[in-house]
């Protein structure tokens, strides 16, 4: 009778040390090509975005109006009432029995506005400001700072004053845009970093701090 030779302990020890090996070495690197897709993604979508908004000053002399996010978001069923999200600002909707124009409606400069990759909460849109002679707008970026308990929905705002961060008489993006805030102060980061920074740099780790932003220039 032929005996049967199985795998000894050591031998599946071995194996299964090799698996771990290659996890560890494929998990991050797969997790770090995920965020640098979504950079890729938000950086197209504001792109989009921008060339809508221009072709809407073209026929209308403005650029559409800003508004708080739990008013305006293009899914009637997200309500934003009470999480770090409620106020940052973003394109206001065309609401029944108004008559006010937007990107969308009733001459679709894009065909709905894009969701932002990085927000937690499903369904938020990309932020949004203008002062009439300008736009910003911004993705919360890798560093999911939506929640903070309470203290900031993103490094741009709306507590770090997004009016005075961006101002479109100055050229764009500006010294204050780019080298960002005070560092070393407090920043509220889940992370517990100190500093912050406007704009996100992904030399800085693909997860570093600082929002996705595009600006009319």
């Amino acid at each position: 009778m032929r005996k049967m030779r199985g795998f000894t302990l050591i031998e599946l020890l071995i194996v299964v040390a090799i698996i771990a090996i290659l996890a560890a070495i494929a998990v991050p690197n797969f997790l770090e090509a995920q965020v640098r897709a979504k950079v890729s993604r938000v950086k197209s979508d504001l792109r989009s975005i921008a060339t809508a908004l221009e072709s809407y000053f073209i026929d209308n002399n403005a650029y559409p109006i800003y508004t708080t996010t739990h008013l305006s978001s293009a899914n009637a069923d997200l309500d934003l009432a009470g999480t770090d999200a409620e106020n940052l600002p973003t394109f206001r909707i065309r609401q029944a029995g108004e008559e006010f124009m937007t990107l969308t409606t009733p001459l679709a400069y894009i065909t709905s506005y894009f969701g932002d990759p990085f927000a937690l909460t499903r369904g938020l849109v990309f932020s949004y400001y203008t002062d009439t002679a300008g736009w910003i707008l911004w993705s919360l970026g890798p560093d999911s700072d939506e929640v903070n308990g309470g203290s900031t929905a993103s490094d741009l705002g709306p507590e770090e004053a997004y009016e005075t961060v961006y101002n479109s008489a100055i050229a764009q993006p500006s010294i204050s845009l780019i080298a960002g805030g005070s560092p070393g102060a407090p920043d509220g980061d889940a992370n517990g970093t100190d500093g912050n920074s406007y704009t996100y740099d992904a030399t800085n780790g693909t997860t570093s701090e600082g929002d996705v932003y595009r600006v009319r220039q």
